[in-house]
């Protein structure tokens, strides 16, 4: 009975090392791609790489493990003190050519976006035009103005595993479109910070 005991304990206490090695890979590769998608790699990716080896080597050892996943927590919260959206690891936001009103048929909504130099994001969503969309959120900005100017971005969107995708509406120019590519690029933290609750 002792024996079938120690043995139970054994296989559960290995089924829990198994699981925190298992959630500290979890992290550090949502800390991967948040470093990519952040555009940090030149800075962090030794580090990265670092971490990689030791967890590699320190299977079967909880408390490097442990101290590992310590580890990557602190470089988490120092970024997020940064200023950083940390949640950029699992949500990543992609600019894709032009929609028309058929979008629908495959998942897309409609989207007024309006983005500002310093990182200010403000939308709205519906089913009404992008005009009155357009209408919608300007009455909101009166009631709540802007720190600065806002361009208007008039799209569509989908948000598919882990990815907001944006498309240019009709009424969205080429020029407008290629400048929203551009603020995406720069200011990526910023719309997963604005956007994350999008269905």
């Amino acid at each position: 009975m002792c024996q079938l005991e120690g043995t139970q304990l054994l296989d559960r206490l290995r089924s829990r090392m198994g699981e925190k090695f298992a959630d500290v890979w979890v992290l550090l590769s949502d800390t991967d791609r948040f470093v990519s998608r952040a555009k940090l790699m030149h800075r962090y990716e030794r580090q990265l790489r670092e971490w990689r080896a030791a967890l590699q080597q320190s299977r079967g050892d909880l408390d490097r493990t442990a101290s590992i996943r310590d580890e990557i927590i602190v470089f988490r919260r120092a970024r997020r003190a940064e200023g950083w959206e940390l949640r950029l690891g699992s949500l990543d936001i992609q600019v894709k050519g032009f929609r028309g009103d058929d979008a629908t048929a495959v998942g897309f909504n409609r989207m007024v976006l309006m983005v500002g130099d310093e990182g200010e994001v403000r939308y709205i969503v519906g089913t009404a035009n992008h005009i009155q969309l357009d209408e919608d959120l300007n009455m909101q900005l009166r009631n709540t103005p802007s720190a600065g100017s806002l361009e208007p971005h008039y799209l569509w969107y989908r948000r598919t595993e882990g990815v907001i995708e944006l498309a240019g509406a009709d009424s969205q120019t080429k020029e407008s479109q290629e400048r929203l590519k551009k603020y995406v690029e720069e200011h990526k933290s910023d719309l997963v910070r604005a956007l994350y609750k999008l269905h």
